[in-house]
């Protein structure tokens, strides 16, 4: 599928190639060993967060019998870092498959594109829209979340190791207490905050692109939808002659069509196909 001309599209790609969908899903992205290179790159962060949401885990049964708030903490957060990877997993591994259901957002994906162009146009407009505020909103709130944990990370959190003695930590993004003790936790503390933001940075953002991606397959499967219900509701009230009529104005096909019935006849196929095309 060729996106060089964005205007035959309602798919945002300017935030698809800022958050690295794009690239992740096209074909011809370049390659290393026979690999797409953003597969290997994102592979690559995958397992630095499933390390993590590791750490989260076993912090999460450590802490079970003498700090149950922080225990429940940890075990939200590693499955919802858990689900995470396996959401992108999926897009690398079906990238091709993705890559091809993302036809549909092309203008001419039907045979009624022409005469409905109007509802191709109100559709990009609302994706795109939609698309930009929700980026805007999403990255705003991740942003002010870092800058404000670390505007207070200087409160600090009585926390119960399972020995009984109880430790002072500082106020982190992911607040990783089990890797060391809470004098080096606090003495390196810019160091776990760079390590838990990145963690935190790349859930945000792999969360946002499989979002992102699914609005725009249902906008597109709607908009589809839409233009096929409008050709279904003009069967029987569009000349042969009409300029933007799906029926081939040849005079081979006016032989072949002579009645009024043909002609309805083969609109109602083409928009079964069309239909189907949409559905499969």
């Amino acid at each position: 599928m060729d996106f060089r001309n964005e205007k035959n599209h309602f798919f945002n790609i300017k935030i698809a190639k800022l958050t690295a969908l794009y690239q992740m899903l096209d074909p011809e992205t370049i390659k290393f060993r026979g690999r797409n290179i953003y597969h290997i790159v994102t592979a690559c962060v995958l397992v630095y967060m499933c390390l993590i949401s590791m750490i989260l885990l076993l912090s999460g049964v450590y802490y079970w019998t003498g700090n149950i708030p922080i225990s429940m903490d940890y075990f939200w957060k590693s499955v919802s870092a858990f689900y995470i990877i396996y959401k992108t997993w999926i897009i690398i591994r079906n990238s091709n498959d993705i890559w091809n259901c993302l036809s549909i957002t092309r203008y001419d994906f039907t045979s009624f594109s022409d005469r409905n162009r109007h509802i191709l146009d109100r559709w990009r407009d609302r994706l795109t829209w939609f698309t930009t505020i929700y980026a805007t909103m999403y990255f705003t709130a991740a942003v002010t979340y870092l800058a404000i944990t670390l505007a207070f990370g200087e409160n600090k959190s009585s926390v119960k190791s399972h020995d009984g003695s109880i430790g002072y930590y500082r106020q982190n993004v992911m607040n990783l207490y089990l890797i060391v003790s809470d004098e080096t936790y606090n003495a390196h503390y810019y160091i776990f905050y760079f390590i838990e933001a990145l963690f935190a940075a790349f859930i945000g953002l792999f969360f946002f692109i499989f979002d992102f991606l699914l609005v725009t397959l249902c906008f597109s499967m709607c908009c589809q939808m839409q233009i096929i219900c409008s050709a279904f509701e003009s069967v029987g009230h569009k000349s042969l002659r009409d300029q933007y009529s799906p029926i081939d104005l040849t005079v081979e096909n006016i032989k072949i069509s002579p009645k009024e019935h043909d002609l309805i006849y083969d609109e109602l196929k083409k928009i079964i196909m069309d239909h189907q095309l949409v559905m499969k």
